[in-house]
């Protein structure tokens, strides 16, 4: 850090969780399927399909009408459409989620819009249900 500017560049943003590998801007516009292999953060609109490796961050100017999968869901803006396959979702204050929400975690903060099914937790295989003996009839 220089005594009379500041801190560098470099040393802006070091923390975990604040470098994103991947980001769309505020004023990109972007249709079709997009897979993000690290973290990445999204601030424009997009209409499709969106998954991530790991950590996706949905800014506060994002409009997001697609299906998104995501290791860790940060959401501060708007999604139309599912998330699904997720370890982790959050909705932060102001944020819209308008579709069906799969994950085994969920933290909805106040003033968090959503609206649609939530299935929360790892949910066994239909097959997955053994019958006792004593049901079972002979």
């Amino acid at each position: 850090m220089s005594p009379d500017r500041g801190p560098t560049p470099a040393a802006v943003g070091e923390q975990p969780g604040e470098r994103f590998k991947h980001e769309i801007a505020a004023d990109v516009a972007i249709s079709g399927r997009i897979t993000f292999p690290g973290n990445a953060r999204i601030d424009g609109r997009l209409t499709g399909e969106v998954r991530a490796d790991a950590l996706l961050v949905v800014g506060p100017s994002a409009v997001l009408r697609a299906n998104v999968r995501a290791q860790q869901l940060v959401v501060y803006g708007t999604i139309e459409g599912h998330v699904r396959q997720t370890e982790s979702v959050e909705l932060k204050p102001g944020c819209r989620l308008i579709g069906d929400l799969e994950a085994r975690r969920v933290v909805v903060h106040a003033g968090a819009l959503f609206e649609g099914h939530c299935a929360i937790g790892k949910r066994p295989p239909a097959t997955a249900t053994p019958q006792r003996e004593a049901d079972v009839k002979h």
